[in-house]
């Protein structure tokens, strides 16, 4: 993990991490705003978490999963607004209108033996390793404008630091809570971009 401190105006720090590979289970929400797709999505990745799968393992009918975070927001951005920040996560609208959810599935299951879906909008995938920039921050699930003054920081500081951006219309929002019992200034979220790992310092 490196840390980089964020360009003016912005303050705080950039982390730039690396990934390895990791399950999720993942739904496609067509809402305009990531908050929005968020609320949709979240209850069908937490009904194949709570059991509305089928285990590989025969004569159980269901199986209840650890929920791990953090829940995981895939939007993308297009180049510019007219308010000067990059659509969605990048401004207030999704230039595609469409962001994929997805929760972490814990360690203990790999592709051969995790639960599948019995819902047909859910999918499981594996992510294959990868570097991502990101910045935390307190309070409830952040707005689109929020994410995109983040995101805006973000590609900033990685220019100032020679870092460069892979998959450029895309912006990924993590939530470490539970969205219905956490109060909003107990939640911790973070804005995130991929970066091209050969490209650090």
């Amino acid at each position: 993990m490196k840390r980089l401190p964020m360009s003016p105006p912005s303050r705080g720090t950039v982390e730039v991490r690396k990934y390895e590979p990791y399950l999720i289970v993942e739904t496609t929400v067509n809402e305009s705003s990531m908050r929005k797709a968020g609320a949709a999505g979240f209850g069908k990745c937490a009904g194949y978490i709570f059991g509305n799968n089928e285990p590989r393992t025969k004569g159980v009918d269901s199986e209840k999963m650890a929920m791990t975070a953090p829940v995981r927001s895939v939007g993308r951005a297009g180049e510019k607004m007219a308010m000067t920040s990059p659509v969605r996560s990048s401004g207030s609208a999704l230039s595609s209108g469409k962001t994929k959810i997805s929760f972490v599935i814990g360690s203990k299951y790999s592709l051969q033996n995790v639960p599948k879906p019995i819902d047909s909008s859910v999918q499981i995938k594996m992510v294959k390793g990868h570097y991502l920039a990101a910045t935390s921050f307190s309070g409830p699930p952040p707005s689109d404008e929020k994410i995109s003054n983040e995101r805006s920081a973000i590609l900033r500081t990685l220019e100032k630091e020679g870092i460069r951006v892979k998959n450029k219309d895309e912006t990924v929002v993590y939530g470490y809570h539970d969205p219905v019992v956490t109060p909003n200034f107990l939640r911790k979220n973070e804005v995130c971009v991929t970066v091209d790992g050969s490209s650090i310092q």
